[in-house]
């Protein structure tokens, strides 16, 4: 899987230090999503079957051992404590396992990351 999660948590980590808006990390057709909401806090938000039809609506309890709730007729989403290195790092691997173990992105998709 190209989903690299030391790029994923470089930025992680920029988006908190600046302040920026957000970042979009993309496998394929794939997204997930981080937004700063307040400081220390993250709004994360991964595409949902609702947007993508290729996405099975069985995922969503994987979703939720991972914390997320299926907005309605949205995506999944939650928010997330970033208090230090090790939140960070717990963040980029649930983004490496959405990728790997829920979309099952191929090995061949591109992985491209966007700030806002």
């Amino acid at each position: 899987m190209n989903a690299d999660r030391n790029i994923i948590k470089e930025k992680l980590q920029q988006l908190i230090d600046s302040g920026g808006e957000a970042i979009v990390f993309a496998l394929g057709d794939y997204y997930v999503q981080a937004a700063n909401s307040k400081p220390g806090e993250l709004y994360i938000e991964a595409v949902s079957h609702h947007y993508h039809s290729s996405i099975d609506t069985t995922l969503e309890g994987g979703f939720i051992g991972l914390g997320f709730h299926l907005e309605e007729g949205g995506n999944y989403s939650k928010s997330c404590h970033v208090g230090g290195a090790d939140d960070i790092d717990k963040l980029a691997d649930d983004i490496v396992k959405i990728f790997r173990d829920l979309y099952r992105a191929g090995d061949n998709d591109p992985f491209e990351v966007t700030e806002m």
